[in-house]
This record gives C-alpha cells, structure tokens and sequence, in this order.
C-alpha cells in the first residue's frame, strides 16, 4: 500500500513538492516551533480582542459615567495610543496580528466570528453601553 502512496506522491508533487516535503521532513523541529509561535501569537491577539478590549472599555465608561459615545469613542482613541505595543489585535480575516495602538478601529473577522463580536470599536461602545443600560 506504501508503494501506492508514493507512486502518487511522485506524479502529484513534482519535483518542487518534493524538495518541499524533504526540506519539511529533514527541519520538523525547527518549523514545529515556528507553527507553534504563530498559533500562539494568533490565540494570543485573540484573547486580547475578546477579553482585554472590553474589560479597558468597560474601565473607561465605569470612569466617565456622564460622557455620550462620540466624547466615550475619542476618550478610547487616546488612551488606545498610549497602550504598549506587545497588546496585539488579529488583523484582516485573523490571518496575522498588529498592536492595538496602531490599529484602526474596524476589525474584520472571518464569517463565523461576525455575529458575536462587534466589527469596529464604535460598535463594542454601544454595545457596552446598551449593556449598561445607558442607550
């Protein structure tokens, strides 16, 4: 069975597949680590987005309880500048991460993810507020 397997493997890969799949097979250990980093990373910015984010938000409004969504929206854009750099968000389609500090404030998440977080920043305040019972 093994004989078929490579017998396919030839005529799919090519030569280039080939050189490919040798270079995997011979550096497991080093691309194991480097699949592991990025998926990290991605889980990461992942929590950031879904917990860190609101909980700061949340601070921001329980702070300035009297202020509307725009004064609320300007007062998270400058202390979203002042965040550190190593907070990182997911970008475009969860693909690769940016700092939240130099983000703009539309996140594009993949489909499934559409319906249960907010897409941009000014939607996470409303939806807060509305949490709140301020809306």
């Amino acid at each position: 069975m093994s004989c078929l397997f490579g017998e396919m493997n030839q005529w799919l890969l090519g030569d280039f597949g080939r050189a490919i799949l040798s270079l995997l097979n011979a550096n497991k250990a080093i691309f194991l680590t480097l699949f592991a980093c990025y998926g990290f990373l991605l889980l990461y910015s992942k929590i950031i987005y879904m917990y860190y984010i609101p909980s700061k938000m949340r601070l921001l409004i329980a702070e300035h309880p009297h202020k509307h969504l725009k004064e609320l929206l300007s007062l998270w854009k400058s202390e979203k500048g002042q965040i550190p750099w190593f907070i990182l968000i997911p970008t475009k389609n969860e693909m690769w991460v940016q700092p939240l500090n130099r983000s703009n404030s539309d996140y594009q998440l993949l489909y499934f993810n559409r319906k249960a977080y907010p897409q941009n920043e000014t939607d996470r305040l409303t939806q807060l507020l509305k949490a709140e019972g301020r809306l």
